[in-house]
């Protein structure tokens, strides 16, 4: 199967999904068949096409299309289509979607028509299903544990709280990113994870970990906050990242600023850790995302402390990020010096 063509493809719907005006009412699979077919969920209505993949559309080139007159209705995924080439696709009914999020689909009860970005480009991994917010947190359990790649899809899918199609398409995108090979027994490995690594901490920085964030706020009182370590975290729920964990694994670098993760409602936090909402405080509280923990205290995996650290601008705690990696993190990914 050709795997430009399945870029195109998985672009061009993550994309379509992320489009302002599309983003709450369609979901997106594909089912990589020969040939390949898509399914669009609109609000509960499934269409089902079968996807003919191109690089640019021109008008001169709908002849090589073909007549759709097959079982499944046939739909274009382009990374361009040219305005004339749209005009006629639409006067002939043709459904097709382009990389930057353009679209019609034309039904009997309905038709949909977006045509107001300009045309995408294919990265070779920005876009991929791999690095969206739902990729991100799976990719971090497999980084963590990859015991992880050892389970059924389905139970993937259940420990990391999402889809089983979602599971099929990212771990699918990694394969075609080179990031995961199978063995001859079909059992999945991490290739090129220094890559993976890096890439994944680039990405959880400015698209996954915005979405997590649930506010900042200070301990009632300065005494709270010099004395940090008393605070009984509820076990597991809620855990230290950051600065904080960091120190308590590592005994630096010395926090002023303390970083929580936690699956507690914002309530009950606030009432169970003496903490007050304030925009310039210096307590940064996320929404935990994660199921397996790599260590037997209340911190955050280490992977995800030493991404929290080397994203920061201060140098205390980059110097405590090299520290980090080098007596644990390098050995856990098993990465060469």
């Amino acid at each position: 199967m050709n795997d430009q063509k399945l870029k195109i493809i998985y672009t061009t719907l993550d994309n379509l999904e992320s489009t302002p005006f599309l983003s709450n009412m369609l979901r997106c699979s594909v089912i990589e068949s020969k040939p390949i077919v898509i399914n669009i969920n609109i609000k509960g209505k499934v269409l089902n096409y079968q996807v003919s993949v191109r690089s640019e559309l021109r008008a001169n080139q709908l002849h090589l299309l073909g007549d759709n007159t097959g079982a499944v209705e046939q739909i274009i995924i382009a990374e361009k289509i040219t305005k004339e080439a749209k005009e006629l696709l639409v006067a002939n009914e043709q459904a097709y979607i382009e990389s930057s999020g353009n679209i019609y689909l034309p039904q009997k009860d309905m038709m949909i028509l977006l045509d107001v970005r300009g045309a995408g480009k294919i990265s070779s991994s920005g876009n991929s299903r791999a690095f969206t917010k739902t990729g991100l947190k799976v990719l971090f359990h497999f980084l963590v544990n990859q015991a992880f790649l050892s389970m059924p899809y389905r139970q993937i899918a259940k420990e990391t709280g999402t889809s089983l199609g979602n599971v099929t398409n990212i771990i699918n995108a990694l394969i075609r990113h080179g990031y995961l090979a199978k063995t001859d027994d079909k059992n999945l490995y991490l290739k090129n994870k220094e890559e993976l690594f890096k890439t994944w901490m680039d990405r959880y920085e400015h698209i996954l970990k915005p979405s997590l964030e649930m506010g900042r706020f200070r301990f009632r009182t300065d005494e709270d906050f010099q004395n940090w370590r008393r605070t009984r975290l509820e076990d597991k729920i809620t855990v230290w990242g950051g600065q904080p964990g960091a120190h308590l694994l590592m005994g630096r670098p010395s926090p002023n600023i303390l970083t929580i993760y936690t699956e507690e409602p914002r309530a009950d936090l606030m009432t169970n850790y003496r903490l007050e909402k304030d925009p310039d405080g210096n307590v940064y509280v996320y929404r935990k995302f994660w199921s397996y923990s790599d260590l037997k205290i209340n911190v955050a995996p280490t992977l995800l402390l030493y991404t929290d650290l080397i994203n920061s601008n201060l140098e205390k705690d980059k110097l405590a990020a090299e520290k980090l990696f080098d007596d644990v993190l390098r050995g856990k990914l098993n990465l060469k010096e």
